[in-house]
């Protein structure tokens, strides 16, 4: 297939601002604070030394990421955390109560261009009311703003949990934009069965009460959300990574956006019927990698195993003694996975 001239069209629109129009811009740069401003993104003192932080945690764990922005079709500001230069970079989307620190421990590991950014209504990007929009279609709209804003063709997507939702819903509304897709953990929206605390959380009785239950001391949430949900090991995750969680939680707004993203996309019973996407998935041409951890508390790896079965192009790697976030317990395994999939996909 000639993808020239779609590419060519879409270097035109991202290439700088027309009076009648809105289009794309990235805008790499080294400051915090300067890259801000000419984002035009106001960021208070609280928000510039939580992008300090993260910075320097990303730079501790091998990898020395600078700040960039993306300014979207209606002016919306996505932040950024970028290393190297390439034609077609491995984007990160994170999970659902997070921001792009999740991936400290991982992108250092992984080769060559690699973009981590936050959600929107997570860490720095901008905010957002989830539930007057159709999640699925704002997800993909979101990542076909940033690939188009950061001049990509394509792209390698690695996605987990809800990251793995939005991952899922580009890959299966643009499939040529996406070179490869790798699922780290249980992807939502593949099986409506979801563990108890997000379904409360996003109850609108029982999650007005659990937002008033702030947690500022690392430990207890290593033991109370880590321990149960996310790790097999909680006591490998390191304390500057559960410092900075705490951080973004205290980000103004942020409980705010967790609440309504778990009344949008969870009832009771689970995740909403309207937003799976088991059946789609069955149909996705692109290359995919289910890296699965295998004490995951979302799902367990015989959800991917089956899911792998129905797809045109996909694998399944069960990983050992790992949970919903499996880099948190073995990060070099994880990225040997990611990175020897797509050095295998890219020699066929």
């Amino acid at each position: 297939m000639n993808r020239a001239p779609e590419a060519e069209e879409r270097r035109s629109r991202t290439g700088g601002h027309n009076a009648g129009e809105r289009l794309l811009a990235a805008i790499p740069v080294t400051a915090a604070e300067a890259s801000a401003r000419v984002a035009g993104v106001d960021l208070t003192p609280q928000l510039l030394e939580f992008e300090r932080t993260r910075l320097a945690l990303f730079a501790r764990y091998g990898f020395p990421g600078q700040s960039r922005w993306v300014v979207d079709r209606e002016g919306r500001s996505t932040y950024m955390i970028s290393r190297g230069e390439g034609p077609s970079p491995t984007i990160l989307v994170h999970g659902g109560l997070s921001q792009a620190g999740e991936w400290s421990l991982l992108a250092g590991r992984l080769p060559r261009h690699v973009i981590i950014p936050d959600r929107p209504g997570c860490g720095l990007s901008y905010k957002i009311e989830y539930r007057r929009a159709d999640y699925r279609k704002a997800a993909a709209a979101w990542l076909l703003d940033l690939v188009d804003g950061i001049g990509a063709d394509q792209i390698d997507l690695v996605g987990n949990s809800i990251g793995g939702f939005f991952a899922m819903a580009f890959a299966l509304a643009h499939p040529d934009r996406v070179r490869h897709l790798v699922l780290a953990g249980a992807p939502a929206g593949l099986d409506r069965s979801i563990p108890l605390f997000p379904r409360l959380w996003g109850n609108p009785v029982t999650g007005l009460l659990i937002r008033k239950l702030k947690i500022t001391d690392p430990e207890t949430l290593r033991k109370r959300v880590f321990s149960h949900l996310l790790v097999a090991h909680p006591e490998r995750v390191p304390l500057d990574v559960l410092e900075i969680a705490i951080a973004a939680a205290a980000i103004p707004g942020a409980d705010s956006t967790s609440y309504t993203m778990l009344r949008t996309v969870t009832t009771l019973r689970g995740w909403r019927p309207q937003l799976m996407m088991r059946d789609d998935m069955a149909h996705l041409p692109v290359p995919t990698l289910f890296a699965w951890g295998e004490a995951d508390a979302f799902a367990p790896p015989s959800s991917g195993q089956d899911m792998a079965a129905r797809m045109p192009d996909a694998r399944v790697e069960v990983l050992p003694d790992t949970g919903h976030l499996p880099w948190f317990d073995r990060p070099d395994a994880v990225a040997a996975a990611i990175a020897g999939f797509l050095a295998h996909s890219d020699t066929m």
